[in-house]
């Protein structure tokens, strides 16, 4: 029995170095509701957590779908947002688990601690009468400002 042939980089797409990790993306992603919602940079958001998946070696809760999204990551490995813009990454990323393309497994802010998302496959249901993100799913940022809505449309009712 032959070994898997290891698939061979091209030019376009990588500088062939052996730590280089992909992120790739299918043309059911792309063409779905929930993926052309997003705006450019929060699709560019998505595909930086999926390589970052892969680029991490020592898994968060030792499972193989989560991963870490630090601000030394997003505003200094990869440059998608200045240090004075966090407010940018937390809004885009909550777009993300809004439209089921991420979960929040355990929350950081709390405890100091960094933030373990998972990818998630939500998004395949996104505009259906049945597509809902669960409150376990969402950062605890997240679930204040839902609770703060809450309490305030409450205010309001006669």
């Amino acid at each position: 029995m032959s070994s898997p042939r290891k698939y061979k980089k091209r030019g376009f797409e990588s500088t062939g170095i052996q730590s280089d990790t992909s992120a790739n993306i299918y043309e059911s992603m792309l063409q779905s509701k929930a993926w052309r919602d997003l705006s450019p940079r929060q699709k560019v958001l998505y595909v930086v957590c999926k390589s970052q998946l892969y680029a991490e070696k020592t898994k968060p809760l030792g499972d193989s779908s989560c991963f870490t999204m630090s601000q030394s990551k997003w505003a200094d490995k990869y440059g998608l947002y200045s240090k004075s813009n966090g407010t940018g990454f937390y809004r885009d990323m909550a777009e993300l688990i809004e439209h089921g393309f991420i979960r929040c497994r355990q929350g950081g802010k709390a405890s100091r601690t960094k933030t373990v998302y998972q990818l998630f496959d939500k998004w395949q249901d996104y505009g259906t009468p049945g597509f809902a993100i669960s409150m376990n799913d969402r950062t605890e940022g997240m679930r204040a400002k839902a609770r703060k809505r809450s309490v305030s449309t409450m205010e309001k009712a006669p």
